[in-house]
């Protein structure tokens, strides 16, 4: 079973938040089926999101409150990339060591890191099929949609 636990953030924006995760998800590991993803919603001071691996099926996602809708939705495909990776043993982590495919490239410029090249090549394209597929919102309208109301800002 796929557990999806939700913190902060307004009611909307957990509910849209539980949809876009579980089609996201849907979408990176259609297969997956016993997962526990603990979402936290709130402000962020210098990331606008993060994916912690807890234990084998168990993940944290902090995602930053305050984004348009489209760069909401794109942050939390990006952070459930990371998931993907842990998941399938493509991304590990142990203290402050980052290995990727079992070589560590702790030492690698953000822009360089591999598993930061993929989240942000596949985090719009994740996120423009759910805001158009699911939401039936055009892009223009995602950009300028509060996600914690659903209203244009």
């Amino acid at each position: 079973m796929i557990k999806i636990c939700l913190e902060g953030g307004t009611k909307t924006q957990r509910n849209l938040t539980e949809q876009a995760a579980r089609f996201i998800i849907g979408e990176l590991v259609p297969r997956k089926r016993k997962l526990d993803l603990d979402i936290q919603i709130h402000t962020m001071e210098h990331w606008v999101g993060l994916c912690e691996h807890l234990d084998t099926n168990e993940f944290e996602i902090n995602i930053h409150s305050k984004q348009n809708l489209y760069e909401y939705i794109a942050t939390l495909a990006h952070e459930l990339v990371h998931m993907k990776q842990y998941l399938r043993g493509e991304l590990a982590s142990d203290f402050r060591r980052m290995k990727w495919m079992g070589k560590d490239m702790s030492d690698l410029p953000y822009s360089k890191q591999p598993w930061e090249i993929e989240a942000r090549e596949l985090q719009h394209d994740l996120a423009k099929d759910f805001i158009r597929g699911e939401l039936d919102m055009t892009l223009k309208q995602a950009k300028n949609t509060c996600p914690r109301s659903m209203k244009v800002i």
